[in-house]
């Protein structure tokens, strides 16, 4: 692992770990069905995660040209949730029996939670991990109640969590994924300007000499 790739985990590779290994007695284990939104760096690092433990990932994007190194990272079903607007049922599809998925990444809050209770099964795991694009939209939370499920915030982790996360990282050889493009820290402007722009896959990073 590179120092660029190291740099990856205390922020978006700790959210990523947390919400998937973070509550005693949910964690994601071989077996489990995993549902991740989009590719910034904590979907990708979730869906690195999930598949090194053994789960079946199904993920989302809005970009067809992210499907194939989607699919390249583990993921077994790749959705394009601007051409399938209703990806929660289609996501859920895929899931054995149509049971829905044990964990759910939720990176928009209101925006996506709704399809994301469509997705997780009966008792399952919604982690949000980002409210984006969730001005004006409102949640159904009788959905909520109706799945019977676990909606929980996640945000970073602990100091024990990161240790555990680097020996997981060791023991399975996980290789954190960045974007085709690291800054120096003279273009940080352009850095920021990429994320703005959502150019990015995964996660970006500024090197500092």
């Amino acid at each position: 692992m590179t120092f660029e790739q190291a740099a990856t985990l205390p922020c978006s590779g700790l959210t990523a770990w947390n919400a998937l290994m973070g509550l005693r007695g949910r964690e994601v284990k071989a077996g489990d069905y995993v549902l991740v939104q989009g590719t910034g760096g904590v979907s990708v690092a979730a869906l690195q995660f999930a598949v090194a433990a053994g789960a079946t990932v199904v993920a989302t994007t809005g970009k067809e040209a992210n499907t194939k190194r989607l699919q390249s990272l583990g993921a077994s079903h790749v959705i394009n949730y601007k051409t399938q607007p209703t990806w929660g049922a289609v996501a859920r599809s895929f899931t054995p029996q149509s049971r829905g998925f044990d964990h759910v990444i939720d990176i928009g809050g209101h925006s996506t939670l709704g399809e994301s209770l469509k997705a997780v099964r009966l008792d399952g795991l919604v982690s949000l991990v980002g409210l984006l694009g969730s001005e004006g939209v409102e949640v159904d939370m009788l959905g909520a109640l109706w799945s019977l499920c676990i909606v929980r915030g996640v945000l970073l982790g602990s100091k024990a969590m990161f240790r555990d996360m680097v020996k997981f990282c060791e023991q399975k050889n996980v290789q954190p994924t960045l974007d085709d493009v690291v800054f120096s820290l003279a273009r940080a402007r352009d850095a920021y300007e990429r994320l703005e722009k959502q150019q990015h896959f995964s996660k970006v990073v500024i090197t500092i000499p």
